[in-house]
């Protein structure tokens, strides 16, 4: 019997084209935190992009008085900004641990402080994205065609009475507070858990 073709024939069908190997090698790159961790950055990165780009366009599809349009678009300008700003400290953070491994101890440790540096200016941006963008919100919801244009002139000059002034700035701080508390949440799921991971394997290195 001949056992070399048999077993030829055996690793031509269970290889299948290489894809067996491929997919092992997949499976062992998603384990790495790093390279989960370099993942995740790169999509906020595109999503964030995409983001600005609709704020920015949604007047073109709605109806607007001026005043408002005008608030609105300054006021995404300056988040858009400070959202830029992050990216940026996002983008150098990849290319500076572009093709590392967390096969040695000093990289996990340079990693990890870059990652807690990256992240800290990452919630910065959310603290000030936080308190602006309810304001572009009010603006392109208020300021529509439809709604009376002197209703966001009150509104903005604060020109209500008390207790509808009070209510309007509660709204206001639940919606900045909810915004801040979703994203911080979000960002603590998305990097949070793999510097635990990390520490963990800074641990072991120890041990």
């Amino acid at each position: 019997m001949d056992f070399e073709n048999i077993k030829r024939k055996m690793n031509a069908e269970n290889m299948d084209g290489g894809q067996i190997p491929t997919k092992i090698k997949q499976i062992e790159a998603s384990k790495m935190p790093i390279q989960k961790v370099r993942q995740s950055m790169r999509n906020e990165i595109f999503t964030q992009l995409v983001f600005i780009l609709i704020f920015f366009a949604a007047p073109s599809f709605i109806e607007m008085h001026q005043s408002p349009k005008a608030i609105y678009y300054i006021s995404m300008f300056i988040t858009s900004l400070i959202t830029l700003g992050y990216l940026a400290k996002m983008s150098w953070f990849l290319n500076r641990s572009n093709g590392i491994s967390n096969n040695g101890k000093e990289t996990v440790v340079a990693f990890i402080y870059d990652l807690k540096l990256t992240l800290e200016v990452y919630k910065t941006a959310i603290v000030s994205g936080s308190l602006l963008l309810p304001l572009s919100l009010i603006a392109l919801y208020f300021g529509r065609v439809k709604m009376d244009e002197e209703l966001f002139s009150n509104l903005i000059l604060l020109n209500l009475p008390t207790t509808t002034l009070l209510l309007y700035v509660l709204g206001y701080l639940i919606v900045a507070l909810l915004l801040y508390f979703i994203t911080l949440s979000w960002s603590n799921q998305l990097y949070g858990v793999h510097i635990k991971n990390l520490e963990k394997t800074l641990k072991e290195f120890e041990a």
